[in-house]
C-alpha cells in the first residue's frame, strides 16, 4: 500500500496475522527497501508486522530536503496512527536502529518493547567500521551495480559474508537501488544525530543484538547501547552485519521469546553469547 504521511508518499506493508499480539514495526537498514526483510519476516508468522520503505529509498518518495532522524521517526508514528495502531513493539536494524531509538524516546507510552540489531547510538556516539565500510558507506554504488555490490558488500559486512559470499548475494538479490539524493539524505541524517544524551531515559525493555565480527557497525556500539539503556539485555552472535539474514532462524526465536514474555526485567543488563 501507498500512504501520504506528513507530505511524503510511503510504501508500507501491514500483515495483520493475529489481533491478540501487539504489532511489530520494523525499521530497515541504510538504503534498503522492504524486500530484503521478507526472509526475516517469515520467522514471525503469527505476529502482526508493519514494514515500510523509509522516505528517500525503495519505492517511497524522495523529499526535496532530507529528513532528520526525528522527522523519520515522526513519519513512522504517522504510519502507525494511520493504521490505527495504539500500542506496538519496534525492531530497528542498522540505520533503522536510529529511527527506533528516537521513536521509543518520543512515543514511550505507545512503544512497549524495543529491539536494536547491529546498530549504534549514532553520530559522536558511534564507533565506525572498517576502512572499507567507512569509504563505501557514503555512496550507493553497491546498489547501482550488483557486480560491484557483491564484491564490496562482504568486505563491508564482515564475518560470514566474507567466508560465504553466496550468502550476501542471496541476501541482496532483491534490493532496490535508491536514488543518490535519497540515500545521501539518510547518511546525513545518521551522521547528524545521536541518542547518547538520552539513552538512559529509555523506559522500554530492550533487546540489543550484536554481531561480534560486524565490519560495518562494530560490536562496541551494541555494548554501549546495552550499558546505557537501563532495561537492556545483550545477545551476542558469532556473526557479522549479515546476522539478521544469516542467523534469522535463531534471531527469530530470540525476538519471539523476548516479545512474548511478561517482562519484569531488572535494571541491570544481561549478556548472552551465541556460538
Amino acid at each position: 500500500m501507498y500512504m501520504n504521511l506528513l507530505g511524503n508518499t510511503v510504501r508500507a506493508l501491514y500483515r495483520n496475522a493475529n489481533d491478540e499480539k501487539r504489532p511489530l514495526l520494523v525499521c530497515n537498514g541504510l538504503g534498503q527497501a522492504v524486500e530484503v526483510l521478507f526472509p526475516l519476516l517469515e520467522q514471525f508468522p503469527d505476529r502482526p508486522v508493519i514494514v515500510f520503505d523509509a522516505v528517500g529509498v525503495g519505492k517511497s518518495s524522495v523529499p526535496g530536503t532530507p529528513l532528520s532522524i526525528p522527522e523519520h521517526a515522526k513519519v513512522a508514528k504517522a504510519l502507525l496512527t494511520e493504521l490505527d495502531v495504539d500500542e506496538y513493539d519496534v525492531l530497528g536494524i542498522s540505520w533503522g536502529g536510529s529511527v527506533t531509538q528516537q521513536l521509543a524516546f518520543d512515543d514511550s507510552c505507545s512503544c512497549k518493547k524495543l529491539i536494536l540489531a547491529v546498530t549504534s547510538a549514532g553520530g559522536i556516539g558511534s564507533w565506525w567500521g572498517t576502512p572499507v565500510a567507512l569509504s563505501e558507506i557514503f555512496l550507493p554504488l553497491r546498489y547501482t551495480s550488483k557486480e560491484y555490490g557483491n564484491f564490496v558488500g562482504p568486505l563491508m559486512y564482515g564475518g560470514e559474508a566474507i567466508t560465504t559470499p553466496e550468502l550476501f548475494k542471496e541476501y541482496s538479490k532483491n534490493s532496490i537501488a535508491p536514488s543518490h539524493s535519497g540515500y545521501f539524505g539518510q547518511v546525513v541524517a545518521m551522521c547528524s544525530w545521536t541518542s547518547l544524551g538520552w539513552l538512559h531515559q529509555l523506559k522500554q525493555p530492550t533487546l540489543v543484538i550484536c554481531g561480534i565480527f560486524d565490519g560495518l557497525i562494530p560490536a562496541a556500539n551494541q555494548f554501549l547501547l546495552a550499558q546505557r539503556i537501563p532495561r537492556a539485555e545483550l545477545e551476542i552472535f558469532q556473526a557479522g552485519h549479515l546476522l539478521m539474514y544469516s542467523r534469522r532462524d535463531e534471531v527469530g526465536e530470540l525476538i519471539t521469546r523476548f516479545l512474548d514474555r511478561r517482562d519484569d526485567l531488572s535494571t541491570s543488563s544481561r549478556e548472552k553469547s551465541h556460538p
